[in-house]
């Protein structure tokens, strides 16, 4: 008789500024993109992007996103599938920059403890990263090298670039 052991539930969690309100980060990434040369690249939008793996169900996850990441008043949220986005002819791209897993996360220890504060299973790991949400026409590879030239240090983070719908 073998046992197998538990899969382990990861959840992927954006929050974002509402559109109404202005976003500073997304100004200031529009910028160093276009001082790269991108010019093609209109919008920027900035949100995060937690990874939550361990003993904890979508309802407890949903809980910990609305009562613990989110601002009600300026932010929102969305619990989001690990599935590849529908593109859309390269006019809209998503830029996820991640701590490598050897780089220690804060953000996300102190999201591991909080959610246990709350009362839920502690997390077996809990992950932060940056989502820079683009809009404007522009070739993979010259996004990816503006990307690690600006938004992320090749040295700690890991980015991953995909065409995405707005």
């Amino acid at each position: 008789m073998s046992v197998r052991p538990m899969p382990v539930a990861s959840h992927l969690i954006e929050v974002r500024l509402r559109p109404e309100f202005a976003d500073a980060e997304g100004a200031a990434a529009l910028q160093l993109l276009q001082a790269q040369g991108l010019t093609s690249i209109k919008e920027a939008r900035v949100s995060r992007l937690y990874r939550i793996q361990g003993p904890i169900t979508a309802n407890q996850v949903q809980q910990a996103a609305k009562d613990l990441l989110c601002d009600p008043v300026t932010q929102e949220h969305r619990v989001v599938a690990p599935v590849p986005a529908p593109l859309n002819g390269m006019n809209f791209w998503r830029v996820e920059v991640w701590l490598k897993p050897t780089v220690t996360d804060p953000v996300g220890e102190t999201v591991r403890t909080a959610i246990a504060d709350m009362g839920l299973p502690r997390p077996d790991s809990a992950r932060c990263a940056f989502v820079y949400r683009l809009a404007g026409r522009a070739g993979k590879p010259a996004l990816e090298k503006a990307v690690t030239r600006c938004l992320a240090n090749p040295l700690i983070h890991d980015a991953v670039v995909s065409e995405a719908h707005p």
